[in-house]
């Protein structure tokens, strides 16, 4: 079977078409400032990890953690070593992207998410995982299971 030249510019047309009306060709990164402490090298790997998933991650460095937090609706048994906002919300610790994706695909009526503390094998941490993550909203309910 011979394909006409104008028949494969009509099958791409339709294509490019398709890819830009989705939303899934030429699509912006998502925009997110994540606020640490200095030197705390476990944030960056977080970042560089929520980079390579297609996010644009800008790192800001704070002495007052718990002040920020506090701004944001953290509370203290939420925290962790970082704080990222992005979009309307407020994500806090080493969340796996998929909660992220998530959250800002859903858009629930909620403040924010948190993985608390640094656990082991979480995105940007060392280790083994040991236990699932439960991310929890910033009200403490779970919110997703990972």
């Amino acid at each position: 079977m011979k394909i006409r030249p104008q028949h494969a510019i009509a099958a791409f047309s339709l294509m490019v078409f398709a890819l830009l009306t989705t939303g899934t060709a030429l699509a912006e990164p998502v925009k997110a400032t994540l606020y640490h402490n200095p030197g705390c090298m476990c944030c960056e790997q977080y970042a560089s990890y929520l980079d390579d998933k297609g996010y644009n991650v800008e790192i800001l460095n704070t002495n007052d953690m718990a002040a920020l937090n506090d701004k944001h609706g953290v509370k203290p048994g939420l925290a962790s070593c970082h704080t990222m906002l992005i979009g309307d919300y407020v994500v806090v610790g080493h969340v796996p992207e998929a909660a992220i994706a998530k959250l800002l695909r859903e858009k629930p009526d909620i403040r924010g998410i948190a993985l608390p503390g640094m656990p082991a094998g979480s995105p940007g941490m060392g280790g083994q995982k040991t236990s699932p993550f439960v991310v929890r909203t910033l009200s403490g309910d779970v919110y997703a299971t990972y």
